[in-house]
């Protein structure tokens, strides 16, 4: 039966959507999706019975085909964490959520403070998982197909200055952080890329780094600086552990991606530098190497990117950059 709460909101999006602006008319129906909410929790959901297990054997077997998929772990959580979110919140199976159960989901996400950009990819990772559930028979219908994309401002996200670098550098307390830092800058790794590597995977004579398990699965080399290495082989030779991987806790076991980016966030306060975060290493990496002349597809190959469209993401190149460029190429 058609939900009569959806039948409403369309109504209401005809109506409204030719007389304001777009962000308004969102504004406002996200505003009665909330407030439906409320009555309709009482008419509808408090006496819905959710089986025991039925959502986790459901996303038990999601995570898995994902795996088969060659999806990185990092990425089989974000997903696995969304849906749970979306549980909690609709006490019901997947089987029974609707447009507006999501559109309700999405509305409190949205209440909960998330920016534009991470609601649109909460709103790709619900529409992925609920065509997953048509493919195999679950429902009929996706019921994100009726959902828009979530139009957000693309912010600039810089890489690191000079300045920040020099200053985050000075912070270093002891070896493992100058390690960590000085592996993030020059060798373009992905957090979750550092924590897997091994000591076997850096060859010290030519300064290569094989990543073995890099996203979707795929192996590349990498390099790292002299500087790198000699910092590195620091750390190394001051461990006690035998442990194979390249770098450890105090515990003397693998260091986890929130291990280091806690490590990142103590080094940047110690700096005063804002939002030191993993990524932006990468980010930092394949600017310095884009600007000093490098082929754009050489960076996204040791970016490990298959798309070239991916790597120009993350070179920022700045206004005077630009200046120069145009003083030097115009007639």
């Amino acid at each position: 039966m058609t939900d009569n709460r959806e039948n409403l909101i369309r109504r209401i999006r005809g109506r409204i959507g030719s007389v304001l602006d777009p962000d308004v008319a969102n504004a406002i129906l996200n505003i009665i999706v909330k407030e439906l909410a409320d009555y309709e929790v009482t008419e509808r959901c408090t006496d819905l019975i959710v089986p025991d297990g039925a959502n986790e054997k459901i996303l038990k077997r999601y995570c898995a085909c994902l795996r088969l998929d060659g999806k990185s772990e990092g990425t089989v959580y974000q997903y696995n964490r969304t849906l749970v979110r979306l549980s909690q919140s609709i006490p019901k199976p997947y089987t029974e959520m609707g447009v507006y159960d999501l559109r309700y989901f999405l509305a409190m996400e949205k209440e909960r403070g998330l920016s534009g950009r991470t609601l649109e990819t909460t709103r790709a990772n619900l529409s992925a998982f609920f065509q997953w559930m048509t493919n195999e028979d679950m429902i009929q219908k996706n019921p994100c197909l009726n959902i828009n994309k979530i139009k957000y401002t693309d912010e600039c996200r810089l890489p690191f200055s000079d300045t920040e670098m020099d200053a985050l550098r000075g912070a270093c307390k002891t070896k493992k952080e100058r390690t960590i830092i000085e592996m993030l800058a020059s060798t373009g790794l992905r957090v979750s890329e550092l924590v897997q590597l091994d000591v076997t995977d850096i060859d010290m004579n030519s300064n290569a780094v094989r990543v073995r398990h890099g996203k979707g699965d795929k192996e590349r080399i990498t390099y790292m600086t002299d500087v790198a290495k000699k910092h590195y082989q620091a750390y190394l030779y001051g461990r006690k552990e035998m442990h194979p991987a390249a770098i450890t806790n105090r515990c003397g076991d693998r260091l986890t991606a929130n291990g280091i980016r806690m490590i990142l966030k103590k080094i940047g306060n110690r700096a005063g530098v804002e939002n030191v975060h993993p990524h932006r290493f990468r980010r930092t990496f394949a600017t310095g190497l884009a600007n000093r002349g490098m082929d754009v597809q050489e960076v996204g190959k040791l970016l490990g990117h298959a798309n070239i469209n991916t790597t120009m993401v993350y070179v920022h190149t700045d206004d005077k950059a630009v200046k120069m460029s145009y003083s030097k190429y115009a007639v």
